[in-house]
């Protein structure tokens, strides 16, 4: 797996920092995936990019791959 990174404003998961706000390098899933992220709202310019949540956790994601449990998102529009 590629590098991973945390936006340490909303919680989102991604490969690449630049598509994060506030970004966090982390080594691995066992370092955010199944807790909930502290931070309850979502980068509104994540929001309209984010195809996967993890079932585990709720934590927003770029790539299936970065969460647990990769389900398809539906937000709100």
């Amino acid at each position: 797996m590629k590098g991973l990174f945390e936006c340490s404003k909303c919680g989102v998961i991604a490969e690449i920092s630049e598509q994060l706000c506030e970004p966090l390098e982390r080594t691995d899933k066992q370092q955010y995936c199944g807790s909930a992220p502290e931070r309850g709202t979502l980068c509104e310019s994540m929001r309209e990019r984010l195809p996967f949540v993890c079932g585990a956790c709720g934590r927003p994601a770029e790539q299936a791959e970065t969460v647990c449990e990769p389900l398809v998102t539906a937000w709100p529009q």
